[in-house]
């Protein structure tokens, strides 16, 4: 979903909502839902109860943040990491969190894992803890992985790069990506690279992210 987003308007709502100003978080609040109700299918297969909860969940993550000045307004623009702008919007930023609720959800239900997504498919064959995927994409004191994961796909292949890029970071569901890139013939080959590039930015990153814990 495309939604008329400024940095004065995002600014405002984050300011009001660091200064509990009800009016602000009322707004904001609404602002996030009509994002992630129109956006989530794209992103994440939950049933509307969950999807609630993971809302919820989110929110009050994205709140926390708030609170926590990890995101904060200045001179009408939302700043975050090392004090710099946010590279997107703050419902970016939100369906980033969102996507951590999920795959907590995901690992407290395995049950529930839809097997036609990689996550799905990883807890039903192979037991597979979400927390490991959480860690290696969302390193909590620096965010150095969000780095380092981007270096990474701007420096894999051309295709790969085009594939995550528009699915993690434009949030672009797998059918809209199957329009964009006309030379991949089906959803199920597409797919089937989608799973190989992000299993060669794992390893990658991984051993990145290894030497530089020990440098």
């Amino acid at each position: 979903m495309k939604m008329r987003t400024t940095p004065q308007l995002e600014a405002r709502l984050i300011a009001g909502m660091f200064n509990r100003n009800k009016k602000a978080q009322s707004e904001l609040y609404a602002y996030c839902s009509r994002y992630f109700w129109a956006s989530y299918r794209g992103i994440f297969f939950a049933d509307e109860e969950t999807a609630t909860e993971i809302f919820q969940n989110t929110f009050i993550a994205f709140w926390e943040n708030i609170e926590r000045r990890k995101i904060y307004a200045s001179e009408d623009r939302v700043m975050g990491k090392n004090d710099e702008p946010l590279s997107g919007s703050i419902l970016t930023y939100f369906m980033g969190i969102a996507r951590i609720k999920y795959l907590e959800w995901v690992r407290e239900h395995p049950s529930y894992a839809d097997p036609e997504t990689e996550m799905g498919r990883k807890v039903k064959e192979e037991g597979f803890d979400a927390q490991q995927y959480i860690n290696m994409l969302y390193d909590s004191e620096d965010n150095k992985m969000l780095d380092i994961i981007a270096d990474v796909i701007s420096h894999m292949s051309e295709r790969c790069s085009e594939i995550l890029s528009k699915f993690y970071y434009e949030e672009k569901d797998l059918d809209t990506i199957l329009l964009e890139i006309p030379t991949i013939d089906s959803k199920n080959a597409l797919k089937t690279k989608k799973h190989k590039c992000m299993e060669a930015l794992r390893t990658s990153a991984k051993n990145i992210y290894h030497n530089y814990l020990n440098s």
